[in-house]
């Protein structure tokens, strides 16, 4: 069996990178399925979604998203600032898991939230954990962007298929197996989601917080290790 200390650093970042977007697909359908279709990892989806309520005129479809949004949007400033320009010859700069200490914190409470309101958060406890969750999402967004790590976002793929695909185009293959693995990453997470949403709701809140603790915990091997 491979463990973390069999991998090489960058084998272990890429690890990583597709656990936190797995963590991602997770989220999203936990709010898609059991927040009355938001989206808070993927804001492309979201920001549809706002225009819909929007031309619609549903105004608490509207609040939802525009909450969603505006988290994200915060945790993206938050999780910059944060992390910084972070040094490229670092494999994983101590900042981004610092922000990923933060994303944890916040997972955590929403599930604590999820699980009070036994999966089903309405009203004003609704809003809140709208905004935990997306707040988290954008932080770790911003983690991961921080590093430039082949252009991988963790918590949407559409940059990362086209990115697959462009490289494809003109042999251009170097980053093509991990940017495949994210995508079938946020894949397997909104899977693995989806059927614990069908039969175990409030676990399906735990997946995000028990990734994010492997992927904090397993990147302290990578501080110290510079780009060779």
């Amino acid at each position: 069996m491979t463990t973390s200390s069999d991998l090489s650093p960058a084998g272990l970042r890429a690890v990583l990178l597709v656990l936190l977007t797995f963590g991602a697909g997770t989220t999203d359908i936990v709010g898609f399925l059991g927040m009355e279709k938001v989206f808070t990892a993927n804001m492309t989806g979201n920001i549809v979604l706002f225009g819909l309520a929007a031309g619609e005129a549903h105004g608490v479809d509207l609040a939802r998203c525009g909450i969603a949004t505006l988290a994200f949007a915060l945790g993206l400033l938050a999780g910059f600032r944060v992390a910084g320009r972070t040094d490229p010859g670092h494999v994983w700069p101590p900042r981004v898991t610092a922000v990923l200490c933060v994303v944890l914190a916040l997972q955590t409470v929403f599930f604590a939230g999820w699980a009070l309101a036994d999966a089903e958060p309405r009203g004003a406890g609704l809003l809140a954990l709208i905004a935990l969750s997306s707040t988290a999402m954008g932080a770790q967004t911003a983690a991961a962007r921080s590093m430039a790590a082949d252009g991988i976002t963790t918590t949407f793929v559409t940059g990362t298929l086209t990115s697959v695909m462009g490289g494809l185009a003109v042999g251009q293959t170097a980053a093509a197996g991990l940017r495949t693995c994210v995508i079938l990453g946020l894949a397997a997470g909104a899977a693995v989601a989806g059927a614990l949403m069908a039969h175990a709701p409030v676990l399906a809140a735990a997946l995000s917080p028990a990734v994010l603790l492997v992927v904090v915990l397993a990147a302290r091997r990578l501080h110290a290790v510079r780009v060779s």
